[in-house]
């Protein structure tokens, strides 16, 4: 009977040791220097708008439009692509008349930490442009 005793309590102590290490490292975070996943920087985004219309310039992300601004005819505009919803994730930047139709699209970009993107509205809607760059 002494016998059994000493093995309900060791393991009752493996049990509160086991739930002590569980809450202490839990409770654990890392430093903000020290993260595993990369932190992703807000992407500039400027736009040269060559059509005489305004446009309304929108970043696609994953399929989630956002619109980033206006950009009035024959002028250009500086925007920022936050970097919570830009998440490392392939953009593509469309601009939509306002008060026309058609649309100019840049198609899917690859923009890396750092980089910034330039679009370029055409007057043929068709002939956008977009490049990535350093700044």
């Amino acid at each position: 009977m002494l016998r059994l005793r000493a093995v309900r309590l060791t393991r009752r102590s493996i049990a509160c040791v086991a739930l002590a290490a569980s809450i202490i490292t839990g409770g654990c975070r890392t430093k903000p220097g020290d993260e595993a996943e990369p932190a992703f920087e807000p992407i500039p985004v400027h736009v040269k708008n060559e059509n005489f219309l305004d446009m309304n310039v929108f970043a696609v992300i994953g399929g989630v439009s956002r619109r980033l601004g206006q950009v009035t005819g024959n002028s250009a505009g500086d925007f920022v692509i936050p970097a919570s919803f830009s998440n490392g994730q392939s953009v593509a930047i469309t601009a939509i008349p306002i008060g026309g139709s058609g649309a100019a699209s840049s198609g899917q970009l690859s923009v890396g930490s750092g980089q910034m993107i330039d679009f370029r509205i055409a007057p043929l809607l068709r002939q956008s442009s977009a490049s990535v760059h350093e700044p």
